[in-house]
């Protein structure tokens, strides 16, 4: 007698993320992100902030507001942006790949109960770029480590139940 193993899938029936939110937390507030890097691009903020809102209301488990009374809150400050050396030319030792990284602290709040879910958790998002792409290579670069913060930050937010 043999034994036959049937799994059917259908589009939503089965998620990748360990959890959701708490049942009790339906909507979300974010504000501006605060920037205490010392970096000097002045821009990196709106664009963690704007990637944040976007991330969250395309996943959907918790609606994005702009109301202070939102059942939960997402605060994050940006603590750091670094440049490092990722790969060097070995006949003469110059650089030609640099990493850059940002790293935030984020804190997320359930305003119902009036008591932090997780406060002052790190995160980072990292990415390459060649330097002979010069500042636009950086910029490019600076995106992609923010949109991995960002997807890490979500996961944190909704799925670490």
């Amino acid at each position: 007698m043999g034994l036959c193993i049937v799994i059917v899938t259908g589009p939503g029936c089965y998620s990748f993320r360990g959890g959701s939110a708490p049942a009790h937390l339906k909507t979300i507030v974010i504000p501006q992100v605060e920037d205490n890097s010392g970096f000097g691009r002045s821009t990196i903020r709106f664009e963690l902030t704007n990637e944040l809102i976007d991330r969250f209301r395309s996943d959907n488990s918790l609606r994005v507001v702009d109301d202070a009374e939102a059942d939960s809150r997402l605060g994050v400050t940006i603590t750091a942006i670094r440049n490092d050396v990722r790969r060097a030319v070995s006949s003469d030792d110059r650089e030609s790949v640099r990493g850059v990284i940002v790293e935030v602290r984020a804190s997320f709040y359930d305003n119902l109960k009036g008591k932090a879910i997780y406060d002052e958790q790190p995160f980072q998002g990292e990415s390459s770029y060649d330097l002979s792409e010069g500042q636009s290579g950086e910029g490019e670069a600076i995106a992609e480590a923010v949109d991995n913060l960002t997807e890490k930050i979500l996961l944190k937010t909704v799925a670490d139940w």
